[in-house]
């Protein structure tokens, strides 16, 4: 049983893109959960606190989502590895990290939520805001977990296009050499028998023993 390099990156691909998917749904249901804290805990502040959106809680969700749609189309690339494929999922996956990153940076250390929290609640309310500042790192956290596999994706996707313009350029090299020696070695009704190849188990393409 022997594979080649392509499929052992496309299950690769599939492994990590899981791994992304569970850590953006636990992100979503995290999101929500205190979302749904955040709206309890402000209600039972002073009507005169103003309080801005919980950017920290949606960057974290729109994260979680954006992290779950990259897993759709990257199981889609990983059935369905070309050449051009890889391109467009390559400039995709790049332009949504970029975006992530710009927004952590413009929400998680732009922003002094910490001096924002202290100056809205009050002293009776201390525990809210110490139950703000510890949610605060672990969203800071969570959002900065999960794009080291999205960047590990991206580099399996660059090595699986490297690979393609390989196996390409060796096919295309193997192909020429068993024409030339079919037109001069072999007459061209006899069979030429390659014990030098096997087929891979799962995807049929031939490969080189060593």
């Amino acid at each position: 049983m022997v594979r080649c390099a392509r499929c052992c990156l496309q299950k690769s691909i599939r492994i990590v893109n899981l791994i992304i998917l569970l850590l953006a749904i636990g992100m979503i249901i995290y999101s929500l959960w205190l979302q749904k804290k955040w709206n309890g805990g402000v209600a039972q502040l002073p009507a005169t606190a103003s309080f801005p959106r919980p950017w920290f809680i949606l960057t974290c969700l729109g994260v979680g989502i954006a992290a779950c749609l990259s897993t759709v189309v990257g199981h889609m690339v990983a059935n369905c590895i070309s050449h051009s494929t890889l391109c467009i999922y390559i400039v995709t996956i790049i332009s949504l990290l970029l975006l992530e990153l710009a927004v952590v940076v413009a929400i998680f250390f732009r922003m002094d939520w910490k001096m924002l929290f202290a100056k809205l609640i009050d002293k009776y309310h201390t525990n809210f805001k110490i139950f703000l500042l510890f949610h605060l790192k672990m969203c800071r956290f969570v959002t900065i977990l999960i794009l080291v596999p999205q960047i590990n994706v991206l580099a399996l996707v660059v090595i699986s296009l490297w690979a393609i313009g390989t196996e390409q350029r060796r096919h295309r090299n193997d192909s020429e050499q068993a024409s030339i020696l079919q037109s001069f070695l072999v007459r061209p009704n006899s069979p030429v028998l390659d014990t030098s190849r096997h087929a891979c188990c799962s995807c049929e393409n031939l490969l080189e023993s060593t």
